[in-house]
């Protein structure tokens, strides 16, 4: 679809490059958004306006819609109650959290902490949550887990439906946090890699995992001798960090894993971005979502699979 470039005070089609294109009369018929002012091409004889190939392209509902719907997602709320505060349907509200969602993500794409780092893990438990693809219950392959069942000794893994949290927290206060299968050497090591840069200082605590990770100024803490501090040298702020994404995250009444890398991106880049309050963060993630390179790629899911760097996210979210 072609959309409008302001050239020189001009409006021209980016379909055709120069083409010379003309404001409609209100009322007139055409293939945009209704509602909005609508310009004609001479050229390739469409029509198109600011909306076009945006979020916002062809939806039925009002801008005001999606600006509250914004703002909720940026308070944390469910697309169920997104559903009910704003008046659409739940598929509805669930596409555009997703949506929405990808476009915030594109803010968080070349994200590297340097400096001092914090690290630590958590262990979520996300299972298969939902419904098949063609209704009806979905097959696990497995007895289905009953509630208040009692997890599986040892470390968590993406198999026993509990995948791995890493949180990197610089001082300087942006995080990177990152969904993995599992807690294993070679999974820390590329974390590391992607979301630390080369010769920085990494705090952590004792595990293993950590102690053999190469390439950083490492300093840890043994938990197990009830050491939690030596001068400088912690990781509160990224066992703080897990305390505010555990609510967050409770929110949602149990997550898929398979979706657990998107709500995870999400709440990564509210954290990255709390200095500004909500409606600040909602006008920088509908900016996004104006963007026509942008929305063509949050529409396809591209930003969350960026953000699946361990193959946790099987199916596109569309």
């Amino acid at each position: 679809m072609p959309t409008s470039i302001h050239y020189g005070g001009k409006i021209v089609c980016s379909n055709v490059l120069g083409a010379r294109a003309t404001t409609l009369a209100a009322g007139a018929r055409t293939n945009t958004d209704p509602g909005a002012n609508a310009t004609g091409c001479h050229s390739c004889k469409r029509t198109f306006n600011d909306l076009t190939d945006t979020l916002l392209h062809q939806s039925k509902r009002p801008l005001a819609y999606w600006i509250l719907a914004t703002f909720l997602l940026c308070l944390a709320c469910s697309s169920r109650r997104m559903a009910r505060e704003v008046g659409v349907h739940i598929r509805t509200s669930y596409r555009w959290c997703w949506w929405l969602r990808n476009a915030a993500l594109s803010y968080e794409m070349p994200r590297q902490l340097e400096g001092t780092v914090e690290a630590d893990e958590l262990y979520h438990t996300a299972g298969q949550k939902g419904q098949a693809k063609h209704g009806g219950k979905k097959a696990l392959g497995r007895r289905a887990r009953g509630r208040r069942k009692k997890r599986e000794p040892g470390r968590g893994h993406d198999d026993k439906d509990r995948p791995a949290i890493i949180a990197w927290v610089s001082r300087q206060g942006a995080v990177v946090i990152q969904a993995t299968r599992d807690f294993t050497v070679k999974t820390v090591q590329k974390a590391a890699d992607l979301a630390v840069q080369a010769g920085s200082r990494l705090y952590t605590d004792s595990a293993s995992s950590y102690r053999a990770v190469k390439g950083y100024v490492h300093e840890f803490v043994n938990h197990t001798q009830k050491e939690y501090a030596r001068g400088d040298v912690h990781e509160n702020r990224a066992e703080c960090l897990f305390s505010l994404l555990k609510p967050y995250l409770r929110v949602f009444r149990g997550i898929n894993k398979m979706n657990l890398p998107g709500y995870v991106g999400f709440f990564h880049f509210l954290r990255n971005f709390r200095q500004r309050n909500a409606f600040e963060q909602a006008e920088f993630i509908l900016r996004a979502a104006l963007n026509p390179a942008i929305a063509r790629r949050a529409r396809q899911g591209e930003f969350v699979r960026c953000f699946d760097h361990f193959d946790l996210l099987q199916t596109a979210i569309n």
